[in-house]
C-alpha cells in the first residue's frame, strides 16, 4: 500500500501526464473533453496542495514537483494556444521567458548558497490561477464564443502577473543570495 503522504506527489504526476493527453485533445478537436481534461488539471493543482498542507503530507520532492508541473502544464498549454493562434506569440514568450528566468534563477541560486527553498509567493499563485483561467476560458471559447474584452482583459492579467511574480522571485532570491554573501565574508 502506498502511504498517504505520497498522494499529493501522485495527484502532481498525474497532472504531468496528462499534459500530452489535453493537447491531442485540442489537436483532435475534441474541445469538451479538453476542457474537462483542463478543469481537473487545474484542480489537481489546489487539490495536492491543500492535501499536503492540510493533513502535513508534504515532502521534499513534493516542494520541486508541484511548481515543475505547472511549468509544464502551463508551458505546453500555452505554446499549443500560440500554434493555434489562440493566443499572441509575444504573450506565450512572456510566460516562457518568466518560467526560463526563474528555472535559469533557481539554479545559479542553488549554486550560489547551496541551499534552495520552494515557496510560491502570493502573485506566483495568483498568476497561476489567472493563467489557469484563460486557459479555461480560450478552450471554452472554442465551444461558446466570448466577448473578446473577456479574453483580452484575461491576457492583460497574465502579463502583469507573470511580468510581477517574475520581479518577485529574482528580487526576492537575489536578496537572499547577497544576505548568504555577506554572512559567508563575515564568517571568515
Amino acid at each position: 500500500m502506498i502511504p498517504a503522504t505520497y498522494i499529493p506527489n501522485l495527484i502532481t504526476c498525474a497532472r504531468i501526464l496528462a499534459v500530452p493527453f489535453f493537447v491531442w485533445l485540442l489537436i483532435d478537436q475534441q474541445y469538451e473533453r479538453a476542457l474537462l481534461l483542463l478543469l481537473l488539471m487545474g484542480l489537481s493543482d489546489a487539490l495536492d496542495g491543500f492535501l499536503a498542507r492540510c493533513y502535513g503530507w508534504k515532502t521534499t520532492l513534493g516542494s520541486y514537483l508541484d511548481p515543475i508541473a505547472d511549468k509544464v502544464m502551463l508551458l505546453v498549454v500555452y505554446v499549443a494556444f500560440a500554434l493555434f493562434g489562440w493566443v499572441p506569440w509575444w504573450l506565450t514568450a512572456i510566460v516562457v521567458a518568466r518560467d526560463c528566468i526563474l528555472m535559469v534563477g533557481a539554479v545559479y541560486y542553488h549554486y550560489s548558497t547551496s541551499q534552495l527553498k520552494m515557496e510560491p509567493s502570493s502573485i506566483s499563485k495568483i498568476n497561476t490561477f489567472v493563467q489557469i483561467i484563460l486557459a479555461i476560458t480560450l478552450v471554452y471559447q472554442q465551444i461558446a464564443h466570448f466577448h473578446p474584452f473577456v479574453l483580452n482583459v484575461l491576457m492583460t492579467l497574465v502579463v502583469y502577473t507573470t511580468i510581477l511574480s517574475g520581479y518577485k522571485y529574482v528580487t526576492q532570491w537575489y536578496t537572499r543570495a547577497e544576505k548568504v554573501h555577506i554572512n559567508n565574508i563575515s564568517q571568515r
